[in-house]
C-alpha cells in the first residue's frame, strides 16, 4: 500500500520529511520502497519552503534480503530489495496503517498555520506519471485529484483545506526516470545551533565524495548542507549514488561520534531539471511552467530598483524579459556581461511574461566591432570626425569612412548558475549536465 503526504510544515517550523521518517520507523518491518522526497512546481505562491511531497510503500511483513536506509535510536530502518511484487496488505493491517499514520501526522504537523493544509493519501495501486508531470507544470485543482482518488477507490484525509492531497498523490505518481538521493539527519524538534567549524568539516566530508552535489559554494566557501535552525533537519547531503550517502554518514559519525545518528535516505528528483520543458518555436508559454529557451540577447542587461537584473531574449519570433534576482548575488555580475546578439540557452520559470533564470549558457558569443578613427590613406595624416559618420584628413582634406575592428572577446564564463544557496531544489547544476541518473522503478 502506498502512503502519500504533503503540506504538514510551515515557513517557520516543521518538516514533512520528518513525518515520513517517523512513519518508516513505525513500520520498519514493512517498508518496501525507498521513501520518496518529490519536489513539485517551484512557482506556486502558497508553497511552504521547498514544495516537497513525500511517499513510501508498505506491505505485509517482508522477507529478507533487506537493505538499511537509515537509523533511529540505534535501530536500522531497512527496505526489501526484492520488492517488485510486494504482497498487498489485508483489511485489518490496512486499518492499522491508516490509524497509525494519521496519529503520527496529527502529532507532528504544524498547527495554527493558515498556509499549512495537510493531505494524506492511501492507495493500493501506484498512480500513472501524468499526475506527476501536471504537478511540475501547473497548479492542479484539488477537485481534479479528488476525482482521481475516487475512481481509484483510494482513501484520503484532509486537514484544513487539505490541499496537501495534490502533492501526496503526485509523489506516489513519480515515475523515477531520473533519480538522485538525499540523506537527511534529524534532531527533534529543532536541530539547534551548530558550531561553524563543525559545519565546515562536515561540508568538506560531503564534498570529498564524487557523486555528491550542492554541498558548498565554491565562490565563497559557504556550507549549504545546513538549513536554518527551525526544523528537525540538522543537515541534508545530496548525491547521485545511494551507497555513497551511507559512507558519508559513517564518516561523519566517525569524526563526530556524539552527533545525531538518526537519519534516512530518500529517493528524490532534486537536481534533475525534471520540471523543465523544451520551448518550441512559436509555442505559447504556459503560466507557472518552466522552460529551456534558446535565443538571442536583444537588449543589454540592466538593473532595476532592488538589484534585480533584467535583459531581453528573442526566441521564436518574440522577445521576452529574463531576470536574475538579487539573492543570486555574483551570478548577476556574470549575466551582466551578456552582449546583444549572444546566442544563449537559458533555463527558468515563466510568470507574468518574464523568465526567472535558473542557469544560462552562451552557445555562441556575438562578434562585436568597435569604430576606429581612420588614418588618411593619401598622406598618412590624422583625421577628424566631422559628423554624419564622415572623417576628414587634417592635412590634405580627403574625406574618409570610419574603420571598424573586431573587439577582443572579454573574459566571461560560457556557463553560469547562481550560488548553491540560491538554487532551486529541482534545478540541475552544471556539474550534473552529463550525469547518469538512476531510474530504478522497482526502488532497488
Amino acid at each position: 500500500m502506498w502512503i502519500g503526504l504533503d503540506d504538514t510544515d510551515s515557513r517557520s517550523a516543521g518538516c514533512t520529511t520528518y513525518i515520513a521518517f517517523k512513519i518508516a520507523v513505525k513500520f520498519s518491518d514493512h517498508v518496501n520502497s525507498l521513501p520518496r522526497l518529490v519536489r513539485l512546481n517551484p512557482n506556486l505562491k502558497y508553497k511552504t519552503r521547498g514544495n516537497g511531497a513525500l511517499s513510501l510503500s508498505v506491505s505485509e511483513k517482508r522477507k529478507s534480503p533487506c537493505m538499511p536506509i537509515g537509523r533511529s535510536e540505534g535501530m536500522d530502518i531497512s527496505i526489501n530489495i526484492e520488492n517488485s511484487n510486494p504482497e498487498p496488505v489485508d483489511t485489518a493491517f490496512r486499518k492499522e496503517i491508516i490509524s497509525e499514520v494519521l496519529k503520527i501526522v496529527d502529532q507532528y504537523y504544524e498547527r495554527g498555520e493558515a498556509n499549512t493544509n495537510p493531505g494524506i493519501v492511501f492507495t493500493d495501486r501506484k498512480f500513472g506519471p501524468d499526475i506527476y508531470r501536471l504537478a511540475l507544470e501547473t497548479d492542479i485543482p484539488m477537485e481534479y485529484i479528488e476525482n482521481i482518488l475516487a475512481k481509484e477507490h483510494s482513501e484520503y484525509y484532509k486537514i484544513g483545506n487539505g490541499r496537501g492531497i495534490v502533492g501526496a498523490t503526485a509523489s506516489i505518481s513519480w515515475d523515477r526516470k531520473k533519480t538522485t538521493y538525499e540523506l537527511l539527519n534529524y534532531k527533534y524538534p529543532k536541530a539547534g545551533i551548530i558550531d561553524e567549524d563543525v559545519k565546515r568539516k562536515i561540508g568538506r566530508i560531503a564534498e570529498s565524495y564524487e557523486s555528491t552535489f550542492n554541498n558548498l559554494d565554491a565562490e565563497d566557501g559557504k556550507i549549504c548542507l545546513f538549513p536554518r535552525e527551525r526544523t528537525p533537519v540538522i543537515y541534508g547531503v545530496r548525491a547521485l549514488e545511494f551507497h555513497e550517502l551511507k559512507q558519508v554518514q559513517d564518516e561523519i559519525n566517525s569524526v563526530f561520534p556524539e552527533f545525531s545518528k538518526n537519519y534516512m535516505i530518500f529517493a528524490t528528483n532534486q537536481g534533475t531539471d525534471d520540471h523543465i520543458l523544451k520551448h518550441k518555436s512559436n509555442e505559447n508559454f504556459k503560466e507557472l511552467a518552466s522552460y529551456e529557451i534558446t535565443g538571442y540577447v536583444s537588449k543589454m542587461p540592466f538593473r532595476r530598483k532592488g538589484g534585480h537584473l533584467f535583459f531581453k531574449v528573442r526566441t521564436g519570433g518574440i522577445s521576452i524579459d529574463a531576470v536574475a534576482f538579487e539573492p543570486s548575488k555574483g551570478f548577476r555580475k556574470e549575466v551582466e556581461k551578456l552582449q546583444i546578439g549572444d546566442n544563449v540557452r537559458l533555463f527558468g520559470s515563466f510568470s507574468g511574461g518574464t523568465i526567472k533564470i535558473e542557469k544560462i549558457e552562451i552557445i555562441h558569443p556575438s562578434v562585436l566591432y568597435v569604430r576606429k578613427t581612420p588614418v588618411c590613406h593619401n598622406c598618412g595624416s590624422k583625421t577628424s570626425n566631422i559628423g554624419s559618420m564622415k572623417y576628414r584628413c587634417n592635412t590634405c582634406k580627403t574625406m574618409l569612412e570610419p574603420e571598424y575592428i573586431k573587439k577582443d572577446e572579454m573574459e566571461r564564463p560560457m556557463k553560469m548558475e547562481p550560488p548553491v544557496y540560491a538554487r532551486r531544489h529541482l534545478s540541475m547544476p552544471w556539474k550534473l549536465e552529463n550525469a547518469s541518473f538512476g531510474s530504478d522503478e522497482h526502488e532497488f
